[in-house]
């Protein structure tokens, strides 16, 4: 998917909608909210629209959907995490987006990061099939994708900047590696713990810190880890 290649991920627009939109409510509901109710005050029937297809092909907008609906439950224990669990959504379904965290991962905070640098990242990958206006839009689009969720900072002007990854964030990218396939560490050992900015090594402390606020089951015993979520009825 490349959402992103027209579209920002539109965080402020999902905190929106999950604030008017009851957890358990079906897709049609998001619909309604959007289209209907103009919730994200669209000024077009065709603008609310694309609002909703954008969203959903981002977020899935799906209470069945595993990764939506631990979205929303994390969400809702901490509000404040809603841009790394956006985050961690968009960038597992968006490829465009994933190709511009190559222009991020190894810069440290307070370095300058320019649309061309994020354009040079998404080129490296997909520039045979883009056509020079479209990488363009491409990284300016990515560079508010990624102001958004934390990770810069600024306007014209992008400074790097360090995310805070707090216990309800390590605790999404856990579940998702588990939905993943990912077993023990390994729920962490996954291309959208990334954007996390975990230290290298600190997985298990980092689950420990989900466990204690009681956001997933954690079993050490001696080499073997087993990671569970008991209140999404998953168990890694």
């Amino acid at each position: 998917m490349r959402t992103t290649a027209s579209h920002t991920i539109g965080i402020p627009h999902l905190v929106e909608l999950l604030r008017v939109v009851p957890s358990d409510a079906p897709t049609e509901k998001y619909r309604e909210a959007i289209v209907d109710g103009n919730v994200l005050g669209r000024p077009t029937q065709a603008g609310r629209q694309r609002s909703f297809r954008h969203l959903r092909e981002l977020y899935l907008l799906d209470s069945q959907r595993p990764e939506f609906a631990a979205l929303r439950y994390f969400s809702d224990i901490d509000p404040s995490s809603l841009p790394l669990l956006a985050g961690q959504l968009a960038f597992t379904r968006d490829e465009v987006l994933r190709a511009s965290f190559a222009a991020l991962v190894e810069l440290p905070a307070g370095s300058s990061v320019s649309s061309e640098d994020l354009t040079v990242a998404v080129t490296a990958q997909f520039g045979g099939e883009m056509s020079e206006s479209t990488l363009g839009k491409i990284g300016r689009n990515t560079g508010a994708c990624w102001t958004q969720t934390g990770h810069l900072a600024g306007r014209a002007k992008k400074i790097r900047t360090d995310v805070e990854a707090r216990p309800a964030a390590i605790a999404y990218a856990a579940y998702l590696g588990h939905l993943a396939g990912r077993r023990g560490l390994g729920v962490l050992d996954n291309p959208w713990s990334q954007i996390l900015g975990l230290v290298p090594g600190r997985s298990l402390a980092a689950l420990r810190d989900a466990h204690t606020q009681g956001l997933l089951d954690l079993l050490v015993a001696g080499n073997v880890v087993d990671v569970s979520f008991p209140a999404l009825g998953g168990v890694a």
